[in-house]
């Protein structure tokens, strides 16, 4: 409905100066003097000129909103519309499980809390799109093609190598795939940087 509230405005407006045209051509007749009858028909080609141009504002406002309406549909849609920005949301990175915190034991029949491993994690990201390649090796074969936003964990038991200019990563995907990636296309958590 607000949609439709601005173009109907406009060519009820429009409406009023067609009338108010009519009104000053029937004026404009005899009974009058030839300056003061141009003089009416002047003014009353501009209200036509003015009542063109708002019912052209009305119908162009509404072909706007229309258009703009199809676009938005689209892109909620999942489809690609020029024109229209999509975000799509980056996921928080946290540390899971917390880091458990120390406390002093006075009564020796308790035991003595172990820390929990630190399990390290990794989001895919600045690829362009294009997704991260997953490969068995550093630089090896492709093993599979991680999007941008992909969740990694860190092996923590292989050190960084280098080949190809790149630094590697051993990882393993939510989906259980293990291989290696390029370092430079990954944003490691707070704890493991």
């Amino acid at each position: 409905m607000n949609q439709l509230f601005l173009p109907l405005v406009l060519a009820f407006i429009g409406v009023i100066f067609a009338f108010l045209t009519y009104r000053d051509i029937r004026r404009g007749g005899a009974r009058f003097y030839t300056l003061e009858r141009e003089e009416i028909l002047r003014r009353a080609s501009y209200t036509l000129i003015g009542s063109v141009l708002f019912f052209l504002g009305a119908v162009g406002f509404f072909a706007y909103t229309f258009q703009r309406s199809q676009a938005v549909e689209a892109a909620v849609s999942g489809e690609n519309v020029e024109g229209v920005v999509t975000v799509t949301p980056t996921p928080l990175l946290e540390s899971f499980p917390p880091t458990p915190t120390m406390t002093a034991t006075l009564d020796v029949s308790i035991p003595t809390p172990t820390a929990t491993p630190i399990i390290c994690r990794a989001v895919v990201e600045g690829t362009s799109g294009n997704g991260l390649t997953l490969r068995d090796t550093p630089g090896g074969a492709e093993v599979a093609i991680l999007p941008d936003g992909s969740i990694l964990t860190l092996n923590q038991d292989e050190a960084a190598q280098e080949s190809g200019g790149f630094m590697w990563r051993k990882v393993k995907s939510i989906t259980n795939q293990e291989g290696w990636v390029a370092e430079d296309f990954i944003r490691i958590g707070a704890p493991c940087e």
